[in-house]
């Protein structure tokens, strides 16, 4: 399980950038509302991750393609919906730059995705 939370967290990395880098943009060069700019970053880290961890993370076979996509999108939309109103706490009632509040809910997402992800989603 320590070898699995290693490669998640470098996979969480990799998906974090991609999250980070596509919320940025939305956000400054579209413009468009902090909560849909993260709601964009977020799933593009999503899709990352799902394939990084199913092959390398979890080491997932092929055939369970099907069977596993459905549960990891439902982990990561509860964790989404954790986060996003985790950043609109952080933004809207502790006045923290959307920038900031969406870097620092990095940490409760994790948690929860890696639990979601290793019990119900690759459970072996």
């Amino acid at each position: 399980m320590k070898r699995q939370f290693l490669r998640f967290i470098v996979v969480g990395l990799i998906s974090t950038a991609v999250s980070y880098g596509v919320f940025f943009i939305a956000l400054h060069f579209f413009s468009l509302y902090y909560l849909v700019s993260s709601a964009l970053g977020f799933f593009s880290g999503v899709v990352v991750g799902f394939f990084c961890n199913k092959s390398w993370t979890f080491e997932a076979s092929d055939k369970s393609h099907k069977d596993i996509i459905a549960k990891y999108f439902l982990v990561y939309l509860i964790s989404l919906f954790i986060g996003m109103g985790c950043l609109k706490i952080l933004v809207d009632f502790f006045h923290l730059s959307p920038e900031l509040a969406n870097f620092l809910i990095i940490g409760v997402t994790t948690c929860t995705n890696f639990i979601g992800v290793k019990f119900l989603v690759f459970k072996k």
